[in-house]
């Protein structure tokens, strides 16, 4: 341990009256503020754990930092008591290296231990050691845990996920000109996987399954306008991505991070009043914030708090509503955006058990109460559905060769803890899309004359009348859920998915009958999309072009007329 590495052990008691033991507790908090002073304020709160959040807003991005705790308590800390009382089996205050094996190997991973003995021995020191204290290792474990970020993006309809501004957006300065859409067929000619030169919901969502059309689906969360910085990676890639999004010529202006001068001081080196990548990578790995939240999560639903404080150099583009308790409505550069602490872990555990025994019974063959090793795998199946693969062994927790509902219990207890180790901020967007605006026939679609006059349709959203829209233009709003992690199963309401599922989010084919044109016209129609594009059109392209009157590449239903007159 180096001389600034500020342990999490408390001080040693002081007896009532102890003038001099308190004297040397004074002279080295001193002493330890002069030497590493800039260490201290984070790493001795062990009251919430921190991370940075860029929210890329209309005007420029806003630097968010956000403090979480549960039960009064830095959530890697509550993480690390809740597994050791599960994992102390005989309930002694102390750890042996049988029930160190049973911790989840997912947090084991994220330790520089990797395997139970190695973690006896780096708790204790000793190689020899058989056992030890549950809060020397609950000491250990809350240091070693990986402060886990996870932004992900909530569950919606197709023509809802589908981020299309992101997709034709050119020259990524977070705004759709005319020209953007005029090409968007071009943009998009490598995801039309039919080749029928018309896009739907499912070619313009990466990884979706095409055989499942009806289901509801989720986003790429990279599109979304919300990132956390975490590493070296995630700190390059956000500096380019502010760069590219409110600047040019490869630098962004000072004045775009709408900070007071003496919080950006010797961020730029030549003194020109712009940042290149290099420079607000810099400001990044050491940002002022615009905005802070404190997220006070609870075990219990409902109970859960959110603190927000914005800046005063923030105040003029940053607005604060909180609704209720946990509930927080903001509204940045005219973007609304909700903010909710999700809480109920407990809840969301006592759902899983609950679930997964009521299947148990399905599988025990005999009725007795409890699995053999002959029975136990197609129940272990289930269990793999949900949560890590499960074997026999792992369960059975008193080795007697007969898995019990409690131990069963028990193991999914445990489990859900690694899932619950990291934080989660689930994204929905709402409001009106880019997609479902220029889906003018609701047909789940965009056809090349769609993307070709769209931007006449978007024009009343033009707000500023600048020929650019941007997405809180067109009235898109987002929400953001931040709680521990859940399995995927749980981030929706199970009513809302089933009704969700329930309305198809196909592309749909008007039929022959609805299209209008002479008859040639509409046999060449391939796609009914109500024109014939080049490739459709079965004459030389003499006649095309002759018909062609706009010479836009779109034969319309009128444009053919002429041919028969």
């Amino acid at each position: 341990m180096n001389s600034c590495t500020i342990s999490n052990q408390k001080p040693p008691a002081v007896r009532a009256n102890s003038l001099p033991s308190l004297r040397v507790r004074v002279y080295l908090a001193v002493l330890t503020l002069l030497m590493c002073p800039a260490s201290v304020a984070v790493a001795a709160d062990l009251s919430f754990d921190r991370t940075v959040m860029v929210i890329m807003a209309p005007e420029g991005p806003v630097l968010a930092e956000i403090n979480i705790s549960v039960e009064g308590q830095a959530y890697r800390l509550w993480v690390t008591k809740f597994l050791a009382r599960r994992v102390d089996v005989n309930n002694d205050g102390a750890l042996n290296l049988g029930e160190l094996q049973l911790i989840p190997e997912r947090l084991l991973q994220q330790t520089t231990a990797r395997t139970a003995k190695r973690v006896l021995r780096s708790v204790t020191g000793d190689k020899k050691a058989e056992t030890t204290s549950v809060d020397a290792f609950t000491e250990w474990f809350t240091e070693q845990l990986s402060r886990s970020f996870d932004v992900v993006a909530a569950a919606v309809n197709a023509s809802e996920a589908v981020r299309l501004a992101a997709l034709v957006d050119g020259d990524g300065d977070g705004a759709v000109s005319r020209e953007e859409l005029m090409i968007g067929s071009h943009a998009l000619r490598f995801r039309d996987l039919d080749d029928d030169q018309t896009f739907t919901a499912a070619e313009l969502m990466p990884y979706r399954d095409p055989r499942n059309q009806n289901a509801t689906v989720v986003p790429d969360a990279a599109n979304l306008p919300f990132v956390q910085l975490g590493d070296e990676e995630s700190l390059t890639r956000t500096a380019e991505q502010i760069v590219s999004r409110y600047g040019n010529d490869d630098t962004v202006d000072l004045a775009k991070l709408r900070l007071p001068e003496t919080a950006t001081t010797g961020i730029d080196g030549n003194n020109d009043s712009k940042l290149d990548a290099a420079e607000t990578k810099q400001f990044l790995a050491a940002p002022t914030f615009h905005l802070t939240l404190d997220v006070q999560l609870a075990e219990a639903a409902n109970r859960s708090n959110l603190v927000a404080n914005v800046s005063p150099a923030a105040q003029s583009f940053v607005q604060s509503d909180s609704e209720k308790r946990g509930r927080m409505k903001l509204v940045i550069d005219d973007m609304p955006l909700e903010i909710r602490a999700r809480g109920g872990s407990a809840r969301s555990r006592d759902i899983m058990v609950r679930f997964l025994l009521q299947r148990s019974s399905l599988y025990d063959k005999d009725k007795n109460g409890y699995f053999t090793d002959d029975e136990y795998p197609e129940f272990q199946t289930q269990m793999a559905r949900y949560l890590a693969n499960a074997d026999f062994q792992s369960v059975d927790l008193n080795g007697d060769k007969m898995v019990l509902r409690q131990e069963i219990k028990t193991y999914i207890e445990r489990d859900a803890i690694a899932t619950q180790s990291r934080i989660e901020v689930s994204v929905k967007q709402d409001g009106k899309t880019l997609f479902k605006l220029l889906d003018e026939n609701k047909d789940r679609r965009l056809a090349g004359r769609e993307l070709l006059e769209g931007f006449d349709i978007l024009l009343e959203y033009d707000l500023n009348k600048d020929q650019r829209l941007t997405e809180s233009e067109l009235g898109t709003a987002y929400s953001l859920q931040i709680g521990l992690g859940q399995p995927a199963s749980l981030r929706m309401n199970s009513t809302q998915a089933m009704g969700m599922a329930a309305r198809s989010t196909d592309a749909i084919l008007p039929g022959v009958s609805g299209l209008s044109g002479p008859e040639w016209f509409r046999r060449m129609d391939r796609n009914q999309d109500r024109d014939v594009s080049y490739r459709e059109f079965l004459a030389p392209r003499s006649i095309f072009e002759q018909l062609d009157k706009d010479s836009n590449g779109l034969l319309s239903a009128a444009e053919a007329e002429a041919l028969t007159e």
